[in-house]
């Protein structure tokens, strides 16, 4: 009488295990509901339930089932387990904490708690205790690949890339063709400068898996940092986007906003960077300067992991939604019930971006805006930002699907940190000879850029070159940076490689160690930049041929220094070396440069955001005269 019932209810867990693997949850769902009513008493089956329940999106269901189990097995690990994950899929992620450590307080050899615990710390901020849990749960579990994963990706942000490569390999051993693992070591090649390996790796990745939009985006993003870019291809490549992923997406969107300018414009800022973020930098200003009787401001902020700069943004705008948990169908659902007029994405082919959202046209007009160095591809995105010298009137029109609208005074509006130190006084310049400085991110650091360098270097006596940058530090990226340079004649003591430092402020002082701050090209920097001006530092700049190239002329030219913008190699080296023979101008440019950035149109947020908000005006005019004409 009692094998009949195992029996039925192997046959049972069998079948949902076969509808599950094709992707029919609603059927195996059913197959469960109707088992927990005949075995009411089986834990096993209710947690299954449980999480095709959360699988499903139904967070309430899967809490309710875990309690349920619980209501009996107050100490049952795999129940604790299972409530956590709900509490934590309803953002109730510190009640999820508490859940998770029960669970490993009654089998500290439960993996998955580990593993759960480990991303809820993360969201926490935690990175240290996250990492702690990582390692317990690949302990537990050698073959847990989402914990190597995870655990690589936050070695990889500490710049710790030898550690990182270890545990990918690791992963890839166990899943060869796990196409997340490739896309892991794209990233880490380009946080070491290889930035030719992530693009093959990358590359096989969207020929291997055609239909993954996320890895496309990181080919094209990846694609901005190679030499010698041909505006026409990147143009193509990017087209290819929306060709391979948003054919099936539905565009016609009946829109319920009201046409006119007799209301506040709805303006919707939409990105994953509303938080200590180069992207903040320059967002803060114009959401402060915002003129609230004319425009009504909501953010989207996709932030997995919201900080002090997340909260202090927040205060500054009239709605903010946290959206990371939301699906693009979901995003674009609470979008057109706000009534967005212009939507602003802030990310294009960047992490975690909501190109695919867009692509929805959730509003009836789209803007890509300061995040991306280059057009989305995207005809579901009507405008662009932009200035005349980083994409020239006549010459850059042609390569971007968006309509270029080109701000008056230049497309960037910095505000530098209030935690700023002082500039070094001019007497310690140049003491022990001249130091030339980057702190860029490495993968813009291509072959010609280090042969530049490595010319400049030579062509002034006594001189070196300060790195500072997160992955500067590790062991592999510091053998390999060296490697590089002496490719080219310059020996290790003649650079100066310094990794991560704690708080801005600190970062920031870094910049009083060097005289002169070389560019990257042909992807040049920008928070990098500002930040060197700030410090009191000049900086020389190559102009290349797409935006990435223009944006050190762009930003030079707003505080006249178009002497420090060269056109070619020869032109850099030649530049770099005269101002480091002019003591003198250093000097005065160290005194002067601050003072010069405060009283020019880059730190003038309230004349920016008026240029901005015309630009908006602008755009819903046009809009609201073809639905007129239509």
């Amino acid at each position: 009488m009692t094998k009949k019932p195992a029996s039925s209810l192997r046959t049972t867990r069998k079948r949902a295990d076969a509808l599950i693997r094709s992707g029919k949850l609603e059927q195996a769902h059913e197959l469960y509901m109707a088992a927990c009513k005949s075995h009411p008493a089986d834990a096993g089956l209710w947690l299954s339930l449980a999480g095709l329940d959360r699988r499903l999106g139904r967070f309430r269901e899967a809490e309710q089932r875990a309690r349920h189990v619980l209501s009996t097995q107050p100490d049952n690990h795999s129940a604790l387990v299972e409530y956590g994950a709900a509490l934590q899929a309803q953002g109730r992620s510190d009640e999820a904490v508490v859940m998770y450590r029960k669970a490993i307080a009654s089998n500290p050899d439960c993996s998955e708690a580990h593993y759960l615990l480990a991303n809820a710390c993360l969201e926490h901020g935690q990175a240290d205790l996250a990492i702690e849990h990582y390692r317990k749960t690949i302990a537990i579990k050698p073959a847990h690949i989402e914990a190597l994963n995870n655990l690589s990706a936050i070695l990889t942000n500490r710049g710790e890339v030898q550690a990182s490569m270890e545990l990918l390999r690791l992963a890839l051993k166990i899943q060869p063709n796990g196409y997340r693992m490739r896309i892991n070591l794209a990233r880490l090649h380009v946080h070491a400068g290889e930035t030719d390996k992530a693009h093959k790796i990358l590359k096989r990745v969207i020929h291997t898996h055609p239909d993954a939009a996320e890895a496309h985006s990181k080919y094209l993003l990846c694609t901005n940092y190679l030499p010698n870019p041909d505006p026409e291809m990147l143009y193509e490549e990017h087209r290819q986007w929306e060709n391979r992923h948003t054919k099936k997406i539905n565009h016609g969107t009946k829109y319920r906003n009201t046409t006119g300018t007799g209301r506040p414009l709805r303006i919707g800022y939409v990105s994953p960077d509303l938080r200590k973020h180069s992207v903040a930098y320059f967002m803060e200003p114009i959401l402060t300067r915002h003129d609230k009787k004319r425009f009504n401001i909501t953010c989207y902020a996709d932030v997995e992991n919201p900080d002090d700069t997340s909260r202090r943004l927040a205060s500054l705008c009239e709605n903010w939604n946290w959206t990371a948990k939301l699906s693009d169908e979901q995003l674009c659902e609470k979008i057109r019930g706000d009534r967005i007029d212009i939507l602003v994405d802030l990310a294009g082919h960047t992490g975690n971006n909501r190109l695919m959202a867009f692509a929805r046209k959730p509003a009836p007009v789209a803007a890509s805006y300061l995040g991306y160095p280059n057009t989305t591809g995207l005809s579901a995105i009507d405008y662009r930002l932009t200035d005349s010298i980083a994409d020239p009137p006549g010459i850059a029109d042609k390569y971007y699907i968006e309509k270029l609208i080109r701000l008056d005074n230049g497309f960037l509006c910095y505000q530098p940190p209030g935690n700023a130190p002082d500039c070094a006084r001019p007497s310690r310049l140049s003491r022990d000879g001249i130091v030339f400085g980057s702190f860029n991110n490495l993968a813009k650091l291509t072959a010609e850029v280090i042969h530049t360098w490595s010319r400049v270097l030579k062509a002034t006596d006594n001189s070196r070159l300060l790195l500072k940058n997160g992955a500067a530090g590790d062991p592999y990226t510091k053998a390999r940076l060296v490697e590089r340079f002496c490719e080219h004649g310059i020996e290790s003591d003649r650079l100066i490689l310094c990794g991560h430092t704690t708080g801005t402020s600190e970062h920031l002082r870094m910049y009083n160690r060097i005289d002169i701050a070389l560019d990257t090209f042909p992807y040049n920097g920008t928070t990098t930049t500002c930040e060197a001006l700030w410090m009191g530092v000049p900086v020389v700049t190559l102009s290349g041929n797409v935006h990435a190239a223009r944006v050190g002329a762009s930003l030079l030219s707003r505080l006249d220094l178009g002497q420090l913008v060269t056109n070619t190699p020869d032109d850099y080296v030649q530049t770099a070396t005269r101002l480091a023979e002019r003591h003198e101008l250093l000097t005065e440019l160290r005194l002067q440069l601050r003072g010069r950035m405060q009283k020019s149109a880059l730190l003038d947020s309230g004349l920016f955001t008026r240029n901005i908000e015309t630009a908006y005006t602008d755009m819903w005019r046009i809009y609201c005269n073809g639905i007129r004409k239509g």
